[in-house]
């Protein structure tokens, strides 16, 4: 394993065919760099779909977790009970989500501000997210707080290497689900080696 310093974190798309992504992931999860997947919450998958899923999730040692989006009751229950931690698109989702969930169900968040990422770790956060327009947001965070910090949309080598050098704690990488996703990996994790 390449020495990257942070985590690569694959987003599968909106929506997507399932049979794309099963051919896709073996790819992507092969990296020991690749620590989590997130699917969105609404996704649905067979059986067979899901339980493909999960084996490859459990063979990378690749946690799951689950995008719920702005409502909860739309995610699917069986991808729910599966998932190793969920990722709120805001501060409020999150407290939302405190209040209905029992356990000690890892949460993160995603900030577009400071104030957001203080609410976040008050509330409970696991991890905060900034995009890559926010990468002074993100600079200040990890000089402040322990919190661990996703740097989301991660497209190209460069934005990955700036997210590094920010102090990112893992790269939210979107996957597109076609021959591209390879190419892409495989360039940012030669330029974080770099």
């Amino acid at each position: 394993m390449t020495s990257t310093s942070c985590d690569l974190y694959p987003v599968l798309p909106a929506s997507f065919d399932n049979d794309d992504m099963l051919a896709t992931l073996p790819i992507i999860l092969a990296h020991p760099e690749v620590t989590a997947l997130r699917i969105p919450g609404d996704h649905r998958l067979n059986e067979t779909e899901l339980n493909t899923l999960l084996k490859f999730l459990h063979e990378s040692e690749v946690a799951l977790i689950v995008d719920v989006g702005t409502d909860l009751s739309t995610a699917v229950p069986e991808l729910l009970g599966e998932s190793d931690g969920l990722h709120a698109p805001d501060p409020l989702q999150l407290t939302a989500l405190r209040k209905q969930l029992e356990g000690d169900i890892q949460i993160g968040c995603r900030c577009q501000t400071r104030d957001d990422a203080m609410k976040a770790g008050e509330t409970g956060a696991d991890y905060v997210a900034f995009t890559p327009t926010e990468l002074d947001i993100l600079r200040w965070w990890v000089s402040v707080m322990e919190l661990p910090a996703v740097a989301e949309e991660i497209t190209t080598p460069e934005a990955a290497v700036s997210a590094r050098k920010a102090g990112a704690d893992f790269l939210a990488i979107p996957l597109l689900l076609d021959d591209s996703d390879e190419a892409r990996f495989t360039a940012i994790l030669g330029a974080l080696a770099a």
